[in-house]
C-alpha cells in the first residue's frame, strides 16, 4: 500500500484545488472550466476541459455534485459509508464509496477499480469557511511544457 499527503481545497460546483505533496508532487486544480494537471518532476502541465472530465471517477463526483453523475450509479447506504457501483460497466470504477458524518463532512473516500486497484483517501484536518478564489487558478510555471488539450 502506498501512502500520500496532501491540501485539497473544493468549492462547489467544479472549483477544487488538490495538491498532493507525498509521495510524489502533483498539482489538479479546476477554475471552474479549465482542469490543469501539473506534474513538477516531468515540468509538465495539462489542460483539458472540466466538462469533459470524466464524471465517473470519485472526486469528480464529490466536486462536481452534478444529479446526471450520480444517476449512473447504484447507492446503497450502510451506516455513514454510501457504496456506489456504476450501472454501466464499460469504465475502470468497480466500486466507490464515500464515509459522510451526520454534519455532511466527507471523512473518507476509496475506489476499487475493475482490476481490484484500491485507492483510499483520508479527509483529515478540515475546516469550513471561505477559499481565496486564488487557490482555483493555474498557471503553468515559466519553462514547463504545456499540453494544452482543449482545442
Amino acid at each position: 500500500m502506498q501512502e500520500g499527503q496532501g491540501d485539497l481545497w473544493v468549492k462547489r460546483p467544479n472549483l477544487f484545488n488538490w495538491h498532493m505533496t507525498q509521495p510524489d508532487e502533483s498539482i489538479l486544480v479546476s477554475d471552474g472550466k479549465t482542469l490543469w494537471f501539473y506534474n513538477p518532476f516531468v515540468e509538465q502541465a495539462t489542460a483539458t476541459w472540466l466538462k469533459d472530465a470524466t464524471g465517473n471517477t470519485p472526486f469528480m463526483l464529490i466536486a462536481r455534485n452534478q444529479s446526471s453523475d450520480w444517476q449512473q450509479y447504484n447507492i446503497k447506504q450502510n451506516g455513514d459509508d454510501f457504496v456506489l457501483t456504476p450501472k454501466a460497466s464499460n469504465g475502470n470504477l468497480k466500486q466507490f464509496t464515500i464515509n459522510v458524518g451526520r454534519d455532511g463532512t466527507i471523512h473518507q473516500f476509496s475506489a476499487v477499480e475493475q482490476d481490484d486497484q484500491r485507492s483510499s483517501y483520508q479527509l483529515k484536518s478540515q475546516q469550513n469557511g471561505t477559499v481565496d478564489a486564488a487557490k482555483f487558478t493555474f498557471t503553468p510555471p515559466q519553462g514547463v511544457t504545456v499540453d494544452d488539450q482543449r482545442k
